[in-house]
């Protein structure tokens, strides 16, 4: 497979991307597989193929959340952090969620859901994605290309989005990294925007390497490098990663670790605050400095967030980056009153972020959103207080 003259012929369209050449009919192959089996199971059935190359000791991970601990006994589940290898293992569609060998799918990365994982099938027969999945959806396979060499897996759902790309995609590659097969002839995953190429270069991945996914794309493998979703631990190695990667921060104002950070979405196409001037400038007289996050670079992001200690924002992919700090952060998220996605308590509780929410309201729809101003000083002094008793913890002990 010619890698770059595959990415060439690809064709962007917001977050979607397609190949002209696989949308036509004739190139369809056989028909989808529909036997689905666990990582035991094809393990067990395919001993010869199917290697487990590495798996994270379930015992010694954390709780991925409050109200999801990992089972020690839990042998086929990639909620352990795990990497495989399948010997003429295939790979189809965007999302990399079709991984299998002959006439088989693995089941735990085949439309797979959690808190912090891709996005299941849209629900109800109504729902306009879920007819456009339907629509557009082909009932067989294309016809398939023959990758040589080791091919690692790294693409999930909402890859285009930062948050997921930060939080469930980059992370699998600290679990290949962990199995000490980094160094692939490819790897498939998205490279199409600027955040993509920059953490891929950041981290070391070579664009010459990258296949860019599509639903019209079938990949034969010599090896399949198959890494489970990303885990807590693989999402804090990856924060403490990037840091590794970039020098010490310049122009800092400010001592390490008090730098109090107001992520700003007044140049957000969409959820915006219709007050945050005043947001903006309530946040100034605590000694917040104000950020339009897509004007940065992602190392410009890492070298901001490294030295964090208090951080507000209204609920974007832009609060995803306290995973890029190393110390305890105090995160303060400007909360829709109809967004009912507990992302970032999530993620918070899984770096030892303190987490606080105020809730913002509009007074039409689809209108710019309204933060009350006195919940969101009282929130800040309480962070504020609780940031410096921390800093000061350990001289007074």
């Amino acid at each position: 497979m010619d890698i770059a003259q595959h990415n060439r012929k690809l064709v962007h369209y917001g977050k979607y991307v397609f190949a002209l050449s696989t949308l036509l009919p004739f190139r369809r192959g056989k028909k989808k597989p529909t036997e689905t089996l666990s990582t035991a199971e094809l393990l067990n059935r395919y001993p010869q193929r199917v290697k487990m190359l590495w798996r994270e000791k379930a015992g010694s991970l954390p709780a991925k959340s409050p109200h999801d601990a990992v089972e020690s006994d839990r042998t086929g589940d990639f909620d352990d952090g795990l990497v495989m290898e399948i010997e003429g293992g295939w790979c189809h569609g965007r999302q990399c969620d079709w991984i299998g060998i002959d006439n088989v799918v693995l089941s735990e990365l085949h439309r797979c859901d959690g808190p912090l994982a891709p996005k299941a099938v849209p629900g109800g027969w109504l729902n306009p994605r879920r007819i456009r999945r339907a629509m557009t959806t082909p009932r067989r396979l294309p016809q398939p290309i023959h990758v040589a060499g080791d091919v690692v897996v790294l693409n999930t759902s909402g890859s285009h989005n930062y948050f997921h790309w930060l939080c469930e995609v980059l992370p699998r590659l600290e679990l290949v990294r962990e199995a000490g097969v980094l160094q692939a002839d490819a790897y498939v995953v998205d490279n199409y925007k600027p955040f993509h190429r920059q953490a891929l270069e950041l981290l070391g991945i070579p664009a010459a390497k990258v296949i860019e996914p599509h639903e019209g794309l079938l990949i034969q493998a010599d090896r399949l490098i198959v890494p489970s979703l990303a885990t807590a631990v693989s999402r804090r190695r990856l924060g403490a990663r990037l840091q590794s990667r970039l020098g010490p921060a310049t122009g800092v104002s400010q001592p390490p670790s008090q730098r109090r950070l107001y992520v700003s979405r007044r140049l957000a196409r969409n959820r915006s605050l219709g007050n945050d001037a005043e947001v903006a400038a309530l946040l100034a007289s605590h000694g917040f400095e104000s950020h339009c996050l897509e004007q940065y670079t992602l190392a410009e992001q890492v070298r901001l967030f490294r030295d964090a200690a208090v951080v507000v924002g209204l609920h974007g992919a832009g609060l995803t980056n306290i995973l890029l700090s190393p110390n305890p952060i105090d995160l303060i998220e400007i909360k829709p009153s109809n967004c009912d996605r507990d992302y970032f308590e999530l993620l918070a509780n899984e770096v030892g972020a303190t987490y606080q929410q105020v809730s913002a309201s509009r007074n039409r729809w689809r209108g710019p959103w309204h933060c009350p101003l006195e919940p969101l000083d009282s929130a800040v002094r309480d962070a504020i207080a609780a940031s410096e008793s921390e800093l000061l913890a350990p001289h007074t002990a």
